[in-house]
């Protein structure tokens, strides 16, 4: 038996509703070492039998006093938070919110209140299957004469595949938690593999090895498991970039470029025409007819020429393509080769390009010449110009006749290199192999933190419904963490833009697998909508009233400790709501430190 009648802190008294109090002496109070938000049992004499036990959970809250004759009483308020029943065959603690239909009586005199037994609590606390240890619930920042040390887990499928939220003031331990999941996935998921997960890294503090977390990091202690992309080129040892080649991916390098561009430089009415182009894909110049090839290949010589007179280095792969094709030369009759090399370079037209560089030569010369004399007889063939209106566009830009030139590219330069792989195709592939991809976005601004988020993002939901429509996805799932929310799911954007990424990540992402881990430091900057359909919240000291009320909007269970949330600020102590919890906990997590797992 659990609750004893004589160790009782005293007989409860019912108020209103599911609160109660419970008259105590005050000498029993300090003996017990209670502090507010602390768990409480309400028990009755005939709730305990040979199978069960029975009891009534309740949170306590505050206490007031009062003088009778000689003797000061104290009168313990609180709340129930549910009922359980403790089977004694088998062990098992089973919570069940609510009061049964008999449980009203129990809060009536002869019901007595008692501190819960830390072997009760550990039990209600316990979580089945692959759990990781989280911290150890801490009732409030004063932990009394006889602290609890209950050690708080989380379960694996807790979070995969679910909607989290972070909140809180900053230097208060949300990364954290954060870094706490994103080890506890990993550690979970050491043979099965089956969770990949991906951080986007605003501030660098998962990427790069930290003091605090003893000059170590998630992507040092697990070398094998983790990829690090970087955004800035200055990544110490060993690195992976964020880079396009965009010589060769003319067909998607234009869309690239007016997202990677500033706003200011896309309003150019010569830019804003040079996005618009439509440029071939490089098997273009593989298929169709020998004409078409030509014509494909013309104006692929047009694009490479203006990327190398912007300061990009052109990588082996166009090179070799354009040697393989044996197409250096880009179709100009001989009449015009000599016309335009006598014109603009007064000598005669070398012999035909054999190689990508004096291709690109020739293509500089004859855009001069046609831009220069555009009425000459051999820019016309037998089918028309040589060059059409999106030629002329390039040319222009090419040949500086206004005042844009070449360089309104350099901005892009930082995101292009000659050795660059498919980004998006490799962070795919580490997932799918149940790996944490890390995107370092430290260096960038808000622009580009969107672009590579979006990007990314896209290619993640695309592989997974893929997956879901071909009954291939299995029990593979994909967590994705977002600093900085509220740059990603604004509360503007509550109602709007219903297929936008990151809605269809709130609204469908767990059909899918996916699940989303979002920090930020108000409730309030965050979309409401996205709010509504979060199942698990960290939540550490907030300031603003507002904000309290917004979180016990969208769940009530956070009405009875506001003040706590507003009052508390120690670092790491979090008011903790989980999917399989219904009842917010306090825990003071514990410090991440990576070197656990060596």
């Amino acid at each position: 038996m659990f609750f004893a009648q004589e160790d009782s802190l005293g007989l409860v008294e019912h108020e209103e509703g599911l609160q109660f109090r419970a008259i105590c002496t005050y000498e029993r109070l300090y003996q017990a070492g209670l502090v507010p938000g602390q768990f409480l049992a309400v028990t009755a004499p005939d709730w305990n039998n040979d199978d069960a036990q029975e009891f009534l959970l309740v949170r306590f809250l505050h206490v007031t006093t009062q003088r009778e004759g000689m003797l000061d009483t104290c009168a313990l308020h609180g709340r129930v938070i549910g009922h359980c029943r403790f089977d004694k065959r088998t062990a098992d603690l089973f919570y069940y919110a609510g009061l049964p239909a008999y449980g009203a009586p129990m809060l009536a005199p002869a019901c007595a209140c008692h501190a819960l037994p830390e072997v009760l609590l550990q039990t209600i606390l316990a979580l089945p299957g692959h759990s990781f240890e989280l911290g150890h619930v801490r009732w409030s920042e004063h932990i009394g004469p006889q602290p609890q040390r209950v050690s708080v887990v989380m379960n694996l499928d807790e979070i995969v595949g679910k909607r989290t939220a972070m909140f809180g003031k900053t230097r208060l331990g949300k990364s954290n938690v954060v870094k706490l999941l994103m080890q506890g996935v990993l550690e979970a998921t050491a043979k099965t593999r089956h969770v990949g997960q991906l951080v986007f890294d605003v501030n660098g503090e998962y990427a790069h090895n930290n003091p605090q977390d003893g000059n170590f990091s998630i992507a040092a202690a697990y070398p094998e498991r983790v990829v690090v992309y970087h955004l800035s080129s200055h990544a110490r040892g060993k690195a992976e970039f964020l880079r396009y080649n965009f010589f060769d991916i003319p067909d998607r390098a234009l869309a690239i470029f007016s997202e990677l561009l500033a706003p200011a430089i896309l309003e150019t009415p010569e830019v804003r025409n040079f996005l618009m182009i439509r440029l071939p894909e490089m098997a273009a110049l593989r298929q169709g007819s020998s004409e078409a090839r030509i014509i494909a290949f013309r104006k692929l010589c047009l694009y490479w020429t203006l990327l190398q007179d912007a300061g990009f280095e052109a990588g082996e792969n166009v090179r070799t393509e354009i040697t393989d094709c044996g197409v250096a030369n880009a179709g100009f009759s001989q009449g015009l080769r000599m016309a335009a090399w006598q014109a603009i370079r007064s000598k005669v037209a070398p012999p035909l390009p054999a190689d990508f560089d004096e291709m690109n030569e020739e293509i500089r010369v004859i855009s001069i010449f046609a831009l220069k004399y555009p009425n000459d007889p051999n820019l016309r063939t037998n089918r028309g110009e040589v060059f059409d209106d999106e030629d002329r566009t390039i040319q222009r830009l090419l040949c500086q006749t206004n005042s844009v030139g070449p360089f309104f590219l350099r901005e892009c330069q930082q995101f292009h290199s000659p050795h660059a792989t498919d980004f998006v195709h490799t962070t795919l592939r580490a997932l799918n192999e149940g790996k944490t991809v890390i995107i370092d976005l430290g260096s960038a601004n808000e622009r580009i933190m969107r672009y590579f988020s979006r990007v990314i993002s896209m290619a993640i939901f695309v592989q997974q419904e893929r997956k879901f429509i071909t009954n291939a996805m299995g029990k593979f799932f994909v967590q994705i963490y977002f600093e900085e929310a509220h740059m990603i799911f604004p509360v503007e954007a509550a109602g709007k833009h219903s297929t936008d990424i990151y809605a269809r990540f709130a609204k469908e992402g767990a059909k899918f697998g996916i699940g989303i881990i979002y920090c930020t430091q108000s409730p309030t900057s965050i979309s409401y909508s996205l709010l509504t359909q979060t199942e698990n919240f960290f939540v550490g000291h907030l300031s603003s009233r507002t904000d309290v009320d917004v979180l016990a909007s969208v769940q009530s269970l956070f009405s009875p400790v506001k003040h706590d949330i507003m009052q508390c600020r120690l670092p790491g102590f979090m008011r903790v709501l989980t999917h399989s919890r219904r009842f917010v906990l306090p825990v003071q997590t514990k410090r991440f430190d990576p070197r656990e797992r060596r």
